[in-house]
C-alpha cells in the first residue's frame, strides 16, 4: 500500500458512518497498476477490460473527506461506466451505497470486506502479483453482480449468473487467475480481520472501493460504516 494514514485521518474518516449527507472529494484517475486484461460479460454486454489496481489521486476533500487527500489504490465496482484522467467530484459514502444507480447493499459490501480481510493488503502494493490483482478485481465484480447471501459463496461463479469472465478475447482464463479467484470466493463468509472500506460515487464515472487503513478495529469499523452493515451468520 502506498498510502500512509495517521490515526487522526482515520478518526475523521469514521465520520462518514454517521453523517446524513455525503462529503465530497475530487478524484482523478492517474494510471493502471498491477493486473491483467480479461474479457467480461454482464447482462448483454461483452468486452475486453483491464482488471486490477487503479491508481487515483484525491484532492480538495470537504468535511471529513479532507482527511483522504492523497494517492490511493482502488478497485472498481461499476462495470457500465469508464474512468479517465479528468478531475471529477465524487461523493464519499459507505461501501454499501455504491455503485451509483444500483447500490450493492450491506450483504454484498460485507462480502467485499471479506475479500479485503483475506487478501490482507497483498492486492494493493506496487509489487503485487499481477494475477492476484486481476483476480481480486474480478471477484469484486462478481460479488457486486451476482452474490446472494442466502447461498453464500456457492452463489459465486465466473461461468454462470449475470457476470462472467474469461481470458482476453474469450481465451481460457489463466489457471493462476482462476486459482486466486477460487480462493477469494472461498473466503466469503469465512474471513477474519477488520478491513475498512469506503465508496467513491459519481453519476458519470466508475465508482470505486477505497480501502482505509486504520490503527485499530474500532476506528476501522466506524470508518467503513460497518457497524450498520447486516452480517450473515458464519458457518462453523
Amino acid at each position: 500500500m502506498n498510502r500512509i494514514v495517521t490515526a487522526s485521518t482515520l478518526i475523521a474518516a469514521a465520520a462518514f458512518a454517521t453523517t446524513a449527507s455525503a462529503d465530497i472529494i475530487d478524484a482523478r484517475f492517474v494510471s493502471k497498476g498491477k493486473g491483467r486484461d480479461v474479457r467480461i460479460t454482464y447482462g448483454s454486454t461483452t468486452k475486453n477490460v483491464f482488471a486490477g489496481q487503479l491508481n487515483f489521486r484525491l484532492s480538495n476533500g470537504s468535511g471529513a473527506a479532507s482527511a483522504l487527500n492523497g494517492d490511493w489504490v482502488t478497485f472498481c465496482t461499476d462495470l457500465a461506466q469508464g474512468t479517465n484522467s479528468t478531475n471529477k467530484s465524487f461523493e464519499v459514502v459507505p461501501l454499501a451505497q455504491v455503485p451509483n444507480g444500483g447500490p450493492m447493499g450491506g450483504m454484498k459490501a460485507a462480502a467485499i470486506v471479506d475479500l479485503y480481510n483475506y487478501a490482507n493488503g497483498q492486492q494493493l502494493g506496487s509489487t503485487a502479483n499481477q494475477d492476484f490483482a486481476a483476480a481480486f478485481q474480478i471477484a469484486v465484480w462478481e460479488i457486486v453482480r451476482d452474490y446472494d447471501f442466502t447461498q453464500g459463496a456457492s452463489s459465486l461463479s465466473l461461468a454462470s449468473g449475470d457476470f462472467k469472465a474469461t481470458g482476453k478475447n474469450g481465451a481460457t482464463l489463466s489457471s493462476a487467475i482462476a486459482g486466486h479467484v477460487g480462493s477469494l470466493f472461498a473466503a466469503v463468509g469465512h474471513s477474519s480481520g477488520s478491513a475498512s472500506l469506503l465508496g467513491l460515487r459519481n453519476g458519470s464515472s466508475q465508482d470505486q472501493v477505497l480501502p482505509v487503513p486504520a490503527p485499530g478495529p474500532a476506528v476501522l469499523a466506524a470508518a467503513a460504516g460497518l457497524m450498520a452493515l447486516p452480517r450473515r451468520r458464519r458457518a462453523a
